[in-house]
């Protein structure tokens, strides 16, 4: 480009920036993204902004590579042209047009990046119609990438990449089990003194507490690989049948657990922060493993060194998980259902408890089509944060959401939301109301079992047993369980099947938390259910 056209390049540049509605910023961000698809490292992002100030004033010209670039970015066939042509040589996609769903999270977007509100909603609906676009055999292909990812597959790739992170002195290791002899290792993160607690929920052995109001929300403005994250997760949302409501969680700042004792500190946070941002470990660890090794099977080997920006941002070392209080932390109750039943209506058998396990719909965010036990829950408040903050108020409450045909008090009834009480007693549906008359006796009890981290997203994880030992229960109520939205399928297993447990547990399905929570409320069962009702494999801890 000769210096006598820098000039009219400038202008030309000015004007298709501002035709679109575009900052300096928003140009920056997306050429950003251009060289990142190219396999480079972009610049800082202020780096950026301060080149496009110099073309747009004519201080001097883009290099070859940077005017490909500015090309592509701004639609327009620049080719040995000067000019660049407006928006109105180039349609926008059909989908910016329309309203988006997320319109709640779009302003979450503008409140905690550089962009306004016109720039995120423009991105997300953009990134929205790619998805669309996408011929059904690419969707379906890297939908198949993704299943072959297994849970052992995940649990392998987070132990190599923290391998060298413990810290000095620390006693935390990655749990494991042998289940018939079979080992498995998990990437959920365990101290000595985690488990084997038989914490009586709802007593007063489980004590919580809300922190006083206070700023619990993210300090650091969305750029780079986590702002492109964030927009794609919601882009996903408008094209698929997935439930995102930003409804408030319960954050972990501190945590005191011990034989018969539980003591917690939490505050309060928006679904948004966690979902846009650590919920996005999960998906950008399974897409670099599906990517690496497209073939993978149950038994592959795959690659250590992966390129996980969001974790080396958000959980880089063990010491950065074990900091409860310094980063946001979510996550909740995974409990084990066993239910006492005695003979069936088909054949005579030995009474025996029956445990049930979901397969993980396709609505829902996280471990999506892997297994897990039920009910699995997000700590949350639904009306009063203070008088919920129990672990135990969640657990319950999402027993007889997921199982029992009560309406999703999180907000998917949107009458929900005008209940002053709806925990109210005379709310409650039977089978809860004849569980909850008979709380803290050997024929309903709820026991916190053990805690850890599971290091796949930085949850905090409790499993838990439910344990209901008294036939009448489930001859009563059993014809009334049943999923909700958020499982595509129940499984149920007997007590005393131990070949049928043991093939379960080595399922390579499971979610790392679902699979915890599993061992750990099969080991609680063998110490206090009834002899009588149990056959399980033996499982033993390793060291």
């Amino acid at each position: 480009m000769a210096d006598r056209e820098l000039p009219a390049f400038a202008a030309a540049t000015r004007r298709a920036r501002a035709e679109r509605g575009w900052s300096r910023g928003r140009l920056a961000y997306e050429l950003e993204q251009a060289i990142r698809r190219e396999g480079t490292e972009p610049p800082a992002r202020e780096s950026l902004i301060r080149m496009i100030r110099a073309w747009e004033n004519g201080e001097h010209k883009p290099d070859d590579y940077n005017r490909g670039r500015l090309i592509k970015v701004l639609g327009s066939p620049l080719g040995g042209q000067i000019d660049l042509p407006g928006p109105a040589t180039s349609t926008p996609p059909a989908f910016s047009s329309r309203e988006l769903k997320t319109v709640e999270l779009v302003a979450w977007v503008t409140d905690h990046s550089s962009m306004n509100f016109q720039e995120a909603y423009g991105a997300i609906a953009t990134r929205a119609e790619r998805l669309l676009a996408q011929p059904p055999a690419t969707r379906y292909a890297e939908a198949h990438r993704r299943k072959r990812i297994t849970r052992e597959h995940i649990a392998r790739a987070l132990i190599t990449y923290y391998q060298n992170g413990f810290p000095d002195g620390d006693t935390a290791i990655f749990y494991g089990a042998c289940v018939g002899g079979v080992p498995l290792t998990l990437s959920v993160l365990v101290q000595r003194g985690w488990l084997g607690t038989a914490v009586e929920l709802g007593s007063d052995q489980e004590r919580f507490q809300l922190a006083h109001p206070g700023v619990f929300g993210l300090t650091d403005s969305l750029e780079g690989a986590a702002l492109e994250a964030a927009l794609l997760r919601l882009a996903n949302v408008e094209v698929s049948n997935t439930v995102f409501i930003n409804n408030p969680l319960y954050r972990l700042l501190d945590v005191d657990i011990s034989q018969g004792r539980l003591e917690a500190t939490v505050a309060v946070a928006d679904f948004a922060d966690y979902a846009l941002t650590m919920d996005l470990l999960e998906s950008e660890l399974v897409n670099a493993l599906a990517m690496s090794a497209p073939q993978a099977s149950g038994d592959a080997d795959l690659p250590g060194a992966l390129q996980l920006p969001l974790r080396d941002a958000y959980l880089p070392t063990m010491a950065s998980a074990l900091a409860l209080g310094e980063r946001l932390c979510m996550g909740g109750p995974v409990a084990l259902l066993a239910a006492a039943r005695g003979g069936t209506r088909y054949r005579q058998r030995e009474p025996d408890y029956v445990l049930l396990v979901q397969e993980r719909s396709a609505r829902v965010l996280n471990a999506t089509g892997r297994l897990a036990v039920v009910p699995k829950a997000f700590h949350e408040p639904t009306i009063e944060a203070t008088e919920e903050v129990r672990l135990s108020a969640s657990l319950e409450r999402e027993l007889e959401e997921e199982l029992l045909g009560r309406e999703d008090l999180e907000g998917l009834a949107q009458g929900s939301y005008r209940l002053a009480d709806p925990f109210h007693a005379d709310r409650l549906s039977e089978p809860m109301q004849w569980l909850i008359d008979r709380r803290h006796t050997d024929a309903y009890r709820v026991e916190c079992v053990g805690f850890g981290i599971n290091m796949v997203t930085g949850n905090y994880e409790f499993p838990c047993l439910i344990m209901i030992d008294d036939d009448e229960w489930w001859a009563r109520y059993g014809g009334q369980v049943e999923a909700n939205w958020e499982m595509d399928r129940i499984r149920r297993y007997s007590s005393r099947d131990t070949a049928g447990l043991q093939a379960v547990a080595t399922d390579p399905r499971w979610s790392n938390e679902g699979l915890f929570a599993f061992l750990e409320g099969l080991r609680r069962l063998a110490e206090r259910g009834s002899v009588s009702r149990l056959a399980l494999p033996k499982i033993e801890l390793e060291a």
